[in-house]
């Protein structure tokens, strides 16, 4: 067999200097030939060689395989010269072309993809037979007599690399794709459609992506190839393309494209493939999305942001966080099992933070509530119950009470009963006050619900009894200087609190003079009495509301809302 090789390889070669074993490999390619098979089998021989041998063999070479593949090289140059020279290349035989190409291919001379002289060897047909020849002859070209070593003989390689790379990207997935079958598909039909949602406009390549994917993977174009995947195969790419790169990411691999330029590889790809990805599964699943947050541990501030829109979006506060007990702990939940404690209090802080940027204060106080930060909590219920105190349209109205009831509850769980567990918290934070004020909202609740209701005296009763008004001359300085010790929430809205007081005193005024027709002198001097202490606290509360320096109304000054108030009282 090798004899009449010798002879089928013609004219003037000679192959006495020629390693048999190059000839037993030239014999093995005719019959793959011959068969219409892939000139790609197994490089490991059938498991018997490691692919770390193959790769120390082909970038570092024995001095004897280097002698054989110049030797080969040798060989394939006066074939080459052969084949132009022969009557202008017009009567060359069928085989010398693919004998060329065999030993272009051995020797790493050139790239047999690439030669014009060697198109119609047949060797290369396929897609997968370019790049494979591309890399073949690119690893033939470590400069094994580099005295730098390492990455310094590899340069001509990773060039040959970047340059295939580049090809692929300028020849784009159309190349690839078949054309009846390729559509547009954007990012968001891909996490659509693997949330089972089709979309009428989608049209995914019969490919799924893999017939672009798979050259850009093979010239370490990684991103590219898995944002083209997520990208055009849409709910099953955006798996497939997360799953490959988080194996990559965990294996250490840069997912990142190979260039041979200087700038440093960006990594953000794989924790933008796995959030969207997360957040394709977070509708069926919350936990099962948080599974694949926390791949990406070594992002930091990334997963936790992530995972904070998780809770957000999802509203799956008890599954992913657990609940409050009765002593004020909070149960174990899905968050647990990957994140400790203070870094859960700390996830879910921030989390409510972005829920009030974002206009859900409700969503908020749950999770201040499982954070454990119940000053943060009480800020953000004082804050609501003051801005809605004085309701003037129904979605106020709705607000108030939603906030109020939520208030009511919160009191009920977990400060009445003797609990201390919220008191001591407010007390190792130093904002004991905050509870202060907590309280003092929800009784001026009560009382503009009692001033609504018109019921007047109890108004008055509760607004007495709150000591917030000056109840004779001796008080007035006290009062002012307690009003600037106010939470600012508090001082903001307490012109409608004197207003409404007045209002009270002025009510109660006119129904007690009312009463004075027909009675006795004793009981007329007794309503005369109350009638004047009525007067004496509203000339008080125009005196403490003149000091106090309160903001005006829409409609007017408070100041002289109040005075005329007082007037009518005379």
């Amino acid at each position: 067999s090798s004899s009449n090789n010798n002879n089928n390889m013609g004219g003037d070669a000679s192959f006495s200097g020629v390693d048999p074993a190059v000839l037993h490999i030239i014999s093995q390619l005719v019959e793959l030939q011959q068969d219409q098979e892939t000139i790609f089998g197994d490089s490991t021989n059938g498991n018997t060689r490691s692919p770390h041998q193959l790769e120390s063999s082909l970038l570092s070479p024995s001095q004897i395989l280097l002698q054989s593949r110049r030797q080969v090289g040798e060989l394939y140059e006066r074939t080459k010269t052969h084949m132009s020279t022969s009557s202008g290349g017009a009567n060359v035989e069928l085989f010398v072309p693919y004998r060329a190409a065999c030993l272009a291919l051995l020797s790493g001379a050139e790239s047999i993809s690439e030669v014009a002289v060697l198109e119609s060897s047949g060797l290369v047909k396929t897609v997968e037979d370019y790049f494979y020849a591309s890399l073949w002859h690119a690893l033939h070209l470590a400069d094994t007599s580099s005295s730098i070593g390492g990455e310094g003989g590899l340069e001509n390689v990773s060039k040959a690399v970047a340059r295939l790379g580049k090809l692929v990207n300028e020849w784009g997935p159309s190349y690839f794709e078949q054309q009846d079958d390729f559509g547009d598909v954007s990012a968001s039909s891909a996490v659509a459609a693997a949330a089972g949602v089709a979309s009428a406009a989608q049209r995914l390549p019969v490919s799924g992506g893999w017939a672009y994917t798979l050259p850009l993977l093979a010239s370490q174009q990684y991103a590219t190839a898995l944002a083209y995947l997520a990208e055009a195969g849409g709910g099953l790419g955006l798996l497939q393309a997360t799953h490959v790169c988080v194996v990559m990411d965990a294996a250490g691999l840069l997912v990142s494209d190979y260039s041979d330029a200087s700038n440093a590889p960006s990594q953000a790809l794989v924790p933008m493939l796995v959030a969207s990805f997360s957040a394709s599964l977070q509708g069926l699943d919350a936990e099962a999305a948080l599974k694949y947050l926390v791949l990406l541990s070594g992002k930091g501030k990334f997963v936790k942001e992530q995972v904070q829109r998780l809770l957000l979006e999802t509203r799956q506060f008890e599954t992913l966080a657990g609940k409050l007990a009765s002593d004020g702990s909070r149960s174990n939940a899905a968050l647990d099992a990957h994140f400790s404690k203070s870094n859960i209090s700390s996830i879910l802080a921030d989390g409510a933070n972005v829920a009030i940027q974002s206009g859900k204060p409700a969503d908020a106080a749950e999770l201040l509530v499982l954070s454990g930060h119940f000053g943060a909590l009480f800020t953000l219920m004082n804050r609501e119950l003051a801005a809605y105190l004085v309701a003037s349209t129904q979605e106020e109205f709705d607000k108030r009470q939603f906030w109020f009831n939520a208030a009511s509850q919160f009191h009920a769980i977990h400060l009445a009963h003797g609990k201390t567990y919220v008191q001591n918290a407010l007390e190792s934070e130093g904002r004991i006050s905050l509870g202060n004020t907590f309280q003092l909202l929800m009784n001026l609740v009560v009382f503009f619900d009692r001033c609504r209701e018109k019921q007047w005296e109890g108004a008055w009763l509760l607004m007495n009894n709150l000591n917030l008004l000056p109840k004779d001359d001796s008080e007035m300085t006290v009062k002012v200087e307690a009003f600037f010790q106010l939470d600012n929430c508090v001082k903001q809205i307490f012109h409608h609190v004197v207003l409404a007081a007045m209002e009270a005193l002025c009510h109660l005024f006119r129904s007690l003079r009312q009463e004075g027709a027909g009675i006795s002198i004793q009981q007329q001097n007794t309503i005369d009495q109350r009638l004047d202490e009525l007067r004496t606290l509203a000339r008080l509360l125009v005196t403490f509301s003149r000091l106090l320096n309160l903001p005006g109304l829409g409609d007017g000054d408070t100041y002289v809302r109040i005075a005329q108030l007082e007037k009518n009282m005379m």
